[in-house]
């Protein structure tokens, strides 16, 4: 028998940007997810700049490999050799970024005013499993489907992985604002009370019922 999921919801909103407020289960602090456009557009800056240093790496490889050939080294003529260090540098270059994506937050964190942290506890990945996550990156389709997902959908879950979330970092709940009662929740309950009070019969009281 599974254990029931500890749910995130309040029932309230932030107080700047009008959306869902949420509570992490281990701690009871509030957070707000970004946006799924600030979720977007962050992961498709940190694809950018991961591609840009990648490229840098590649042409330095691709330097050194010209010059071993000009020098008469057989190994600058090994193609199997160089093919295999140029996926290999494109893991390290992963890694490594996202070594910084899971302590300091990625420059697309930076950008969209967001960090990727756990929902359960709020922390950060850190750098060891932030580099392991990073290295799902290598699955490029998969991944920009998944953002393009969470984009359409307007929620800033992190993609791929069910345990963390993009949390708005310029929401008012992170600035220190208290989050309010959420305006659909209190006139449901408005209306709900209303049609009470219109009905009585339907909740077991008498009209001409005295105190």
């Amino acid at each position: 028998m599974s254990a029931t999921k500890p749910t995130t919801a309040t029932g309230m909103v932030d107080p700047l940007t009008g959306r869902a407020v949420r509570r992490h289960p281990d701690t009871g602090a509030y957070f707000v997810k970004a946006s799924g456009a600030a979720h977007f557009w962050g992961r498709v800056l940190d694809a950018v700049v991961f591609l840009v240093g990648y490229v840098i790496l590649a042409a330095v490889a691709a330097v050194v490999r010209e010059s071993m050939m000009d020098s008469g080294s057989t190994l600058g003529y090994n193609d199997g050799f160089w093919l295999t260090l140029y996926v290999v540098l494109w893991f390290v270059d992963l890694f490594v970024y996202g070594m910084i994506w899971g302590t300091v937050g990625s420059v697309g964190d930076a950008a969209a005013g967001m960090r990727s942290v756990r929902i359960k506890n709020g922390t950060t990945a850190g750098a060891w499993l932030g580099g392991w996550r990073a290295i799902c990156w290598s699955f490029f389709p998969f991944f920009v489907v998944m953002v393009i997902a969470a984009a359409l959908s307007g929620g800033g879950d992190d993609t791929w992985d069910p345990k963390f979330a993009a949390m708005d970092r310029r929401s008012g709940i992170a600035n220190g604002q208290q989050p309010v009662p959420d305006p659909k929740v209190v006139a449901a309950e408005q209306a709900a009370a209303a049609q009470q009070q219109n009905l009585p019969n339907l909740y077991g009281q008498r009209p001409d019922a005295r105190p």
